[in-house]
């Protein structure tokens, strides 16, 4: 058995049909991939800019575009860390 490829270890993939009331991500877990899948009664999912024909997100752009918050204009503020 080949180990999975590293370059898809921490990608999540994500799908919307065209009408965007439907979502997958699929991503890859200890032993094989996990689909998580979202069907809206209500309202559409946002969709994100594409920047080269790819979309890139940070977790919470993810989770927010799931949760249906939409953010018109925001900024990050930098964290102190150790």
């Amino acid at each position: 058995m080949r180990p999975f490829p590293a370059r898809f270890v921490s990608k999540v993939f994500v799908f919307l049909n065209r009408p965007r009331t439907h979502i997958k991500l699929l991503h890859w877990e200890n032993g094989g991939f996990v689909l998580y899948y979202k069907r809206l009664k209500k309202g559409t999912f946002p969709l994100p800019k594409a920047m080269d024909g790819r979309v890139s997100l940070s977790w919470a752009e993810l989770v927010l575009m799931v949760e249906g918050v939409q953010i018109q204009k925001s900024t990050q503020k930098t964290r102190f860390r150790l």
